[in-house]
C-alpha cells in the first residue's frame, strides 16, 4: 500500500473525496424573500378586524385571505416612483419604435402557477420563439382569482396598421363571445376585424394559437396600439398601479416590471433611480468632479476629509443653482482652503438647559 492509500485508510469514514459529508439538514433560510417569517411589517388597527396599517399610518391594508393584502389610501413613495418610471419609459418606447410598429400582447395563466413558474414558461417561449419581438416592456398583474397575468408592450419590424384596424368590430365580437359564445354573429364580426388587420398580425395570431400551448401558457391577445404614446403610457401605468395595491405574501420578490435587456439602451428614458440619467444629475456629477479637482482629491472620501461629513448638504444649493461665474469663485475658495471653517461645529454651550 502506497503512502497515499495509507493516508486515506487512516481517515475516518466519509472524509475522502469520494464520500463527502452530507449537508446539515433543517437550517433556517437566510434569504429574506424566502423566509417563512411575516414579510410585510403591518400593524392591526384597533376595533377593525382584518385591517392593518404601516409605519406611515397613512395607508390601510385589508387582508383578503392568508396570502393577500389589498391597499386603500395614498400610494407609497416606491409605488409612485414605479408608476412614474413605467409611464415615462412606455412613452419613450413608443416614440422610439413608432406606434405603427408596436403591439399590445396579453398572456394569461390558466394553470394557477406561481409567478416564478409562469416567468420560466414565458422566458422559454421568448428564447425559442421570440425572434419576432424586437424589444418589450412586461408588467405582471395579479388577476382577481390571484393568478399571474402579463401585459407586454412589444416592438416589431413590420407595420401593424393600427388606424386601419376595425376596432368597433373587435369590441362587438368580444362582447358577443362573452354574452352568447361562438355564435354566427361572433364569427361574422371576427371575420370583419381580421380582414382589416395587417397580414403579418393575422399570421402571428395563427402562430400563437399553435405555439403557446406547447409552453403551458394560457389565453393570449395580440393587438395594435389604438391610442398615442401619452394615452398608452397612462393605460399601462394603471395596470401597474392596479397590481401594486394588491400584495401577496407568496409573490414577494417577484419582478413586477421587466424591460428587454437586449435592446432597451436605444429607448430607455430612466431607471428606477431615474435621476441618474437626467441632465441635472449629469451636471451635478460634473460639479462634484470639479470640487474634487479643486481640493486635490480623487474620491468622495477625500472630499469628506477636506470639507466634513455634511459637505453635500451645505453645498447643495451652490452645486445645483450657482451660475458659471459663481461656481468658479467657489472653486477658487475651495482650492485655497478658505471654506473649511464654515463646516466646524458650533461650540456647545456650558449652560445647562
Amino acid at each position: 500500500m502506497n503512502s497515499c492509500c495509507q493516508e486515506m485508510a487512516g481517515r475516518d469514514a466519509g472524509c475522502g473525496r469520494e464520500a463527502p459529508a452530507p449537508a446539515t439538514a433543517g437550517l433556517p433560510c437566510q434569504n429574506s424573500n424566502n423566509s417563512n417569517k411575516p414579510r410585510y411589517r403591518l400593524r392591526p388597527v384597533l376595533n377593525q378586524p382584518g385591517v392593518y396599517t404601516d409605519r406611515s399610518k397613512k395607508r390601510l391594508w385589508d387582508q383578503r385571505d392568508d396570502d393577500t393584502l389589498h391597499r386603500f389610501g395614498v400610494p407609497t413613495g416606491a409605488e409612485a416612483r414605479s408608476a412614474f418610471h413605467l409611464r415615462l419609459n412606455v412613452a419613450a418606447f413608443i416614440e422610439h419604435c413608432g406606434r405603427s410598429h408596436c403591439l399590445f400582447f396579453t398572456v394569461t395563466d390558466e394553470d394557477n402557477l406561481h409567478p416564478t413558474q409562469f416567468a420560466r414558461r414565458w422566458n422559454s417561449f421568448l428564447v425559442r420563439n421570440g425572434a419576432w419581438i424586437e424589444s418589450y416592456i412586461r408588467v405582471l398583474e395579479p388577476q382577481k382569482q390571484g393568478r399571474p397575468h402579463y401585459h407586454i408592450l412589444v416592438a416589431v419590424l413590420w407595420d401593424t396598421k393600427p388606424d386601419a384596424f376595425d376596432w368597433q368590430a373587435f369590441a362587438e365580437c368580444q362582447q358577443e363571445r362573452r354574452a352568447n359564445g361562438p355564435t354566427a354573429l361572433f364569427r361574422e364580426l371576427r371575420n370583419r376585424y381580421r380582414a382589416s388587420a395587417a397580414p403579418e398580425l393575422v399570421a402571428m395570431w395563427k402562430f400563437l394559437r399553435k405555439v403557446l400551448p406547447r409552453y403551458g401558457l394560457g389565453r393570449a391577445e395580440l393587438l395594435p396600439i389604438r391610442k398615442g404614446k401619452e394615452a398608452i403610457s397612462e393605460y399601462i401605468g394603471k395596470y401597474l398601479e392596479a397590481g401594486l395595491i394588491i400584495r401577496k405574501h407568496s409573490w414577494k420578490g417577484c419582478r413586477r416590471v421587466e424591460f428587454d435587456r437586449r435592446n432597451k439602451i436605444g429607448w430607455l428614458a430612466c431607471t428606477r433611480v431615474f435621476a441618474w440619467h437626467s441632465p441635472g444629475a449629469v451636471a451635478w456629477r460634473a460639479r462634484i468632479g470639479e470640487i474634487g479637482r479643486a481640493l486635490g482629491v480623487t474620491d468622495m472620501e477625500g472630499i469628506r476629509r477636506k470639507l466634513g461629513s455634511k459637505w453635500a448638504y451645505h453645498l447643495r444649493e451652490s452645486i445645483a443653482l450657482a451660475t458659471a461665474e459663481q461656481w468658479s469663485e467657489l472653486l477658487s475658495v475651495l482650492a485655497i482652503g478658505g471654506l473649511r471653517l464654515s463646516y466646524q461645529p458650533a461650540a456647545q454651550s456650558s449652560t445647562p438647559n
